[in-house]
C-alpha cells in the first residue's frame, strides 16, 4: 500500500508538471480563454486546456492527441499531391495532423468542445472558425486561401504536404537518424534530437514535425518568427533540418 507521504509526493508532481507544461502555452495563441471575442461568447468558460483536451468524455474515436475534446474534422480534403519524389501521399490527413486542422481547417469552430469542464457533460458547439475575425490572432486558415471560407472542402494542396512517409535520401531528404544539432547551429530543437524524433506515426511527416502546440513562445524572439516552430527558422535552419540544400 502506498503510505501517504508518497501519495503526497505523487499529486505534488502531477501538479507542478501540468502548471509547467500549461504555462508555454498562457498568453500565447492557443490560450483561447485570453480572447476577447471568444469571452463575449457563453460558450468560453476561462480555462486553456480544456479547448483541446478534457479528463472526462472525450472523443474516443480519435487516436491523434491524448483526451481530444474537439470532434474529428468532417469534409474531403485535397491533399499536397499524390506523389512527392516518388513517394505516395495519404489520400487524407493522418490522425496527428487532423488534432490541428480541428481548428486550422478553416471550418471547424475553435470554441467547440466535445465535454464542458466537468465529469460528462453537454458539448459546445462554438461558433467561430478561424476566418470569422480571427485570422490575425490564430494564423489564418490552413485549409485554403486566406479568409475564404472552405465549405467543408479544406484545401491543403498550398501547403507543405502532410501524413506522408519520410523516405531518408530520397528527393534531398537527410537521414533519419542525423542529429539536429549537427546541421548547422547550435539552437536546441523543441522536443527532437534526431529527424526521426520529428517524425510521427509509421514514420509520418506531419503538422507537429515542425510545430509543437505546446510550445507558445517565438523561438527567435521576433515578432517576425511564428509560434510553435520546433526550430528558429532564421538562415532556413528549420528548412534545413529534414532537407539537404
Amino acid at each position: 500500500m502506498i503510505s501517504n507521504k508518497i501519495k503526497v509526493i505523487i499529486t505534488a508532481s502531477v501538479i507542478c508538471s501540468a502548471y509547467l507544461f500549461a504555462g508555454s502555452i498562457s498568453g500565447s495563441p492557443h490560450d483561447l480563454s485570453a480572447n476577447a471575442t471568444l469571452q463575449s461568447n457563453t460558450a468560453d468558460n476561462g480555462e486553456i486546456c480544456v479547448y483541446c483536451h478534457t479528463p472526462h468524455a472525450a472523443n474516443t474515436a480519435f487516436s491523434g492527441a491524448p483526451l481530444w475534446n474537439k470532434a474529428t474534422p468532417a469534409g474531403t480534403f485535397t491533399m499536397y499531391a499524390a506523389t512527392i519524389g516518388g513517394t505516395a501521399q495519404a489520400a487524407s490527413p493522418s490522425s496527428p495532423s487532423l488534432a490541428c486542422l480541428s481548428c486550422h481547417d478553416g471550418v471547424s469552430s475553435i470554441d467547440s468542445i466535445v465535454n464542458a469542464p466537468g465529469s460528462g457533460l453537454n458539448a459546445v458547439a462554438g461558433n467561430k472558425n478561424i476566418i470569422s475575425g480571427l485570422a490575425s490572432t490564430y494564423g489564418g486558415n490552413i485549409g485554403g486561401a486566406p479568409g475564404v471560407a472552405t465549405v467543408g472542402n479544406p484545401n491543403l494542396s498550398n501547403d507543405h504536404p502532410v501524413s506522408i512517409v519520410y523516405t531518408e535520401g530520397r528527393a534531398g531528404l537527410r537521414l533519419k537518424n542525423v542529429s539536429l544539432a549537427t546541421l548547422g547551429d547550435t539552437v536546441a530543437w523543441v522536443g527532437a534530437t534526431t529527424i526521426q524524433s520529428l517524425l510521427r506515426t509509421d514514420d509520418k511527416i506531419e503538422c507537429g514535425s515542425c510545430h509543437d502546440p505546446h510550445n507558445g513562445g517565438k523561438v527567435q524572439g521576433t515578432a517576425t518568427e511564428v509560434n510553435f516552430l520546433r526550430h528558429t527558422n532564421t538562415n532556413s535552419y528549420l528548412c534545413l533540418g529534414c532537407h539537404d540544400k
